[in-house]
């Protein structure tokens, strides 16, 4: 893909961005698109104020999408055109899915005084007692016993 072509799809996740905050106000100003061999398989903004879900993201949308598309987790291939730079999660969303590549348009920097990530980044950095909700583990044994009971199935999914 060209650079023109990678600039057009970033253009279609900012017009999506400020649909959705500025123009129709539905949601807040974040908007993203997967494509794979230069067609778009999902468009989405965020939605987490519409749908009372704090994971329903703009990026975290069209990872949904484009794996409702193409029936699969695994979106290899594909790229993340998102307004935005990536929170923790979805970054971490697009690692899970095997997302090739990820564009985006606005950094952390021009929208921190309206969300933070920088600070969930430098949080999940810390060690775990020094986290903000400072994770504990609490039953790793019992947790164990069904790794090993999943590990010695003939064919586990992957």
């Amino acid at each position: 893909m060209g650079f023109e072509q990678h600039q057009t799809f970033m253009r279609e996740a900012i017009r999506l961005m400020r649909h959705a905050g500025v123009i129709d106000r539905s949601g807040t100003p974040f908007g993203a698109l997967v494509v794979k061999g230069g067609d778009v398989l999902a468009a989405c903004v965020n939605t987490v104020m519409q749908d009372n879900d704090p994971s329903a993201h703009a990026e975290v949308n069209a990872i949904r999408e484009a794996c409702r598309r193409l029936g699969s987790w695994d979106l290899s291939g594909c790229v993340l055109y998102t307004s935005c730079q990536c929170c923790p999660m979805c970054y971490s969303a697009a690692c899970w899915a095997r997302i090739e590549k990820v564009y985006y348009a606005a950094s952390w920097e021009d929208y921190d005084d309206l969300f933070s990530d920088r600070e969930i980044s430098e949080d999940l950095g810390r060690p775990d007692a020094c986290k903000t909700l400072a994770p504990e583990e609490l039953l790793r044994a019992e947790a164990q016993q069904v790794w090993r009971e999943y590990r010695a199935l003939a064919a586990p999914p992957r």
